[in-house]
């Protein structure tokens, strides 16, 4: 048995009011579950999140590949799970190392040098869409919903047409 993902999340801020005010009153979960390479490293960053996450609330921190597996076993084991991915990149990494994953919501990607900006809160790079399409090719759907009361959009719509750069043979 399995944790049961009750919200699959890619927002580059991670733990912050939306999650823990919006979407952990509708989703209910056990545990939060933040899914990140560079927080897992860093003490000053695991404290921050542990001190925004309400008490009732478990924390798990972890490298996305050891927060996959945990998802698939002890402690998380049959509990309601809110996962958070700061990148579809990491999510694309923990679905390939087995993560059974069928939806997930897209809230904040900031805006940077390199990417575009398709709504307020979200901006895509190349790579980004690259793993968007990715995912969406695994059968994963891929909403983009910043709050539980907005619509969801399908990323699909947001993303590029692909571009065929082979030269005729």
């Amino acid at each position: 048995m399995a944790a049961n993902l009750v919200l699959v999340r890619i927002d580059d801020r991670l733990i912050h009011g939306q999650v823990v005010v919006g979407w952990a009153k509708v989703v209910m979960p056990d545990f939060i579950a933040v899914a990140n390479d560079a927080v897992a490293d860093d003490a000053l960053q695991r404290s921050l999140m542990e001190l925004a996450t309400p008490a009732h609330l478990g924390l798990v921190i972890g490298r996305v590949a050891e927060i996959a597996a945990a998802c698939r076993r002890a402690p998380l084991e049959g509990k309601r799970v809110l996962l958070l991915f700061s990148t579809p990149q990491d999510l694309l990494r923990a679905v390939e190392s087995g993560l059974p994953v069928t939806r997930a919501d897209v809230g904040g990607m900031r805006f940077s040098q390199g990417k575009r900006q398709v709504l307020r809160a979200v901006s895509l790079d190349a790579a980004d869409e690259s793993c968007f399409r990715s995912l969406l090719k695994k059968g994963i759907q891929i909403k983009v919903r910043m709050v539980p009361t907005d619509e969801d959009a399908d990323i699909a719509g947001f993303l590029l047409p692909e571009r065929n750069d082979s030269l005729p043979g």
